[in-house]
């Protein structure tokens, strides 16, 4: 077992190439219809909670409003496989249209949206160019003060692995992950102070390589009360249950890894005041595994302190701050860790003057291992350092030009998880 887990351990986790590429890409786009990402990276997509029909500018098209866009991207990158010895550099040019439709219902609205992208390196020949992006929303506010908030979503990808692994232990693999993400929620007011919330979601992930991950579906629902503070933040008092079922992979059954959550969160969104946002969660959360008998006291559950979310303090002057929090357990997949441990904060200070933008970001992250790696017998603990920058100007209504930089080091205890990472990008927004 040790020497298939260690061979494993090898190959496992070449990690998060795509996810830095695209991100730095989205890190600069101001287009609405192409989703500025945030620092974590991922798939491009909508804002989900928005709970309000479109209120930029689109193209009407019967009864619909139509808002498309194209995106144009070349980057350099120094290290495209994340190795700590020997990097391999490449050019990477990528493509990207996105085809939305709204159909606003007075104070209520059913959104498409459709994203085709490819992506293609110079010298490194990428299986899987193309990409495919499926947004379905629909947000329906009541007189009677019940709002119902529906999403589905569908991702067929490759370089996207924060959305196969959102903590960021997977940092490269090109090969394909299928994900579907449904979710439903219901917020009622039976006063103009207060009311509940219930959510539930679904989420099920198919990766082509059992290798570098499993296949596995999440459950999640949840309930809560809801306080309104100020005419301008609510308060969100809620437990959730999370269900985790993945399936098995090359060297294990998983069993071990399967496991159920439950958590009690305070939440905070709006404007603290006028000059203060946030969307922040806190709370504590447990989370029991399936583990065998022979196993007990060797793979822990988890078990403490969770936070996600950020403020953002308007400067003045078209200057603004924005602090994000992470803390959380995630499941893993090096070796017989049924989780890991993301503990991190990113600072970004952004200014728009005119037609002008400017971007400056730093996150630190430690992704923290509660079993030793199998191979070395080393305890293992990674931590992360990422700096950006980025310049863009936007021409006229339609037409944007972005430039960045990003640098990301993994300084694992683990000698083949560490890395140094560079990216160069040049971007070319046309669109609403």
């Amino acid at each position: 077992m040790c020497d298939e887990a260690g061979t494993r351990g090898r190959s496992i986790m070449r990690r998060s190439a795509g996810v830095l590429c695209v991100f730095v890409v989205l890190l600069m786009c101001a287009a609405p219809v192409i989703a500025q990402q945030d620092l974590e990276g991922g798939a491009p997509g909508i804002d989900a909670k928005r709970g309000k029909p479109n209120t930029y500018e689109a193209i009407p098209v019967g009864p619909f409003l139509f808002t498309p866009a194209i995106q144009l991207n070349y980057q350099y990158r120094d290290n495209i496989f994340f190795t700590p010895d020997d990097p391999v550099s490449d050019s990477v040019w990528m493509a990207r249209a996105r085809l939305q439709f709204e159909l606003p219902i007075n104070e209520s609205y059913i959104l498409f949206a459709y994203t085709p992208q490819y992506r293609d390196y110079v010298d490194y020949e990428l299986d899987d160019k193309w990409s495919h992006f499926v947004d379905v929303l629909g947000g329906f506010e009541f007189s009677n003060g019940l709002l119902i908030n529906a999403t589905y979503k569908y991702m067929e990808g490759n370089l996207e692995n924060r959305e196969v692994d959102p903590g960021g232990e997977l940092f490269w693999g090109d090969r394909w992950y299928k994900k579907n993400y449904a979710a439903v929620q219901l917020s009622y007011w039976a006063t103009p102070k207060n009311g509940f919330n219930i959510e539930a979601d679904y989420t099920d992930l198919k990766h082509e390589d059992p290798d570098l991950w499993y296949d596995y579906e999440r459950y999640i629902i949840g309930a809560g009360w809801l306080h309104q503070l100020s005419e301008i933040l609510v308060m969100n008092l809620a437990y959730r249950r999370t269900e985790f079922k993945p399936s098995e992979n090359l060297f294990f059954d998983n069993e071990f890894r399967e496991s159920t959550s439950d958590e009690i969160t305070l939440g905070f969104r709006g404007m603290i005041n006028p000059v203060l946002k946030t969307e922040i969660v806190v709370g504590y959360r447990k989370t029991a595994y399936n583990i065998p008998p022979e196993a007990e006291g060797i793979i822990p559950d988890f078990d403490g302190f969770i936070a996600k979310g950020y403020i953002n303090w308007s400067m003045g002057h078209g200057s603004s701050l924005r602090l994000d929090l992470l803390r959380s357990d995630y499941p893993s997949n090096f070796g017989i860790n049924a989780n890991y441990v993301a503990t991190g904060a990113s600072l970004q200070y952004q200014y728009e003057k005119n037609r002008f933008r400017a971007q400056a970001r730093g996150r630190y992250q430690v992704n923290d291992y509660a079993v030793p790696d199998l191979l070395t017998g080393l305890d293992r603990e990674d931590p992360i350092k990422t700096v950006g920058l980025g310049l863009g100007y936007r021409f006229g209504p339609f037409v944007s030009l972005w430039g960045g930089y990003l640098y990301e080091n993994r300084d694992s205890t683990i000698y083949r998880y560490s890395y140094d990472y560079s990216v160069y990008t040049l971007s070319l927004v046309v669109g609403y």
